[in-house]
């Protein structure tokens, strides 16, 4: 499997996961008053670097061999603190703006190879 198409598989797997963070930030926040509510969060940022750390040059790790399981929603036993929440989901939408500008990147060049540079 090539570089690229490993490269497109891990933004999209990032994108996906980044939404799914947006909507667990969004539960946090609309349910903060609730009694008995617990914050709840993706649990995905060790595998993505154990996917990452493939790439690595100094890894014998094979990217296409490691396996990556979807990600899970988990409460942390913690009350939501809104100020928090919403710094999360700013920093998780600045993340997700930029993986969207990578995708479109790594789209465009695969694009470019595609139509052998006559575009």
């Amino acid at each position: 499997m090539s570089d690229s198409i490993l490269t497109i598989d891990l933004l999209t797997r990032a994108l996906d996961v980044s939404a799914l963070r947006q909507a667990v930030y969004s539960a946090n926040i609309a349910n903060a008053a609730v009694p008995g509510y617990q914050r709840l969060e993706v649990n995905f940022d060790q595998q993505m670097e154990s996917f990452a750390a493939a790439f690595d040059s100094s890894s014998n790790a094979d990217p296409t061999h490691v396996s990556m399981n979807a990600p899970s929603v988990v409460p942390t036993g913690t009350a939501v603190k809104l100020d928090e929440e919403v710094a999360a989901m700013a920093r998780n939408a600045l993340q997700y703006q930029t993986l969207v500008g990578a995708y479109e990147r790594m789209s465009s060049l695969t694009r470019l190879a595609i139509h052998e540079g006559r575009e």
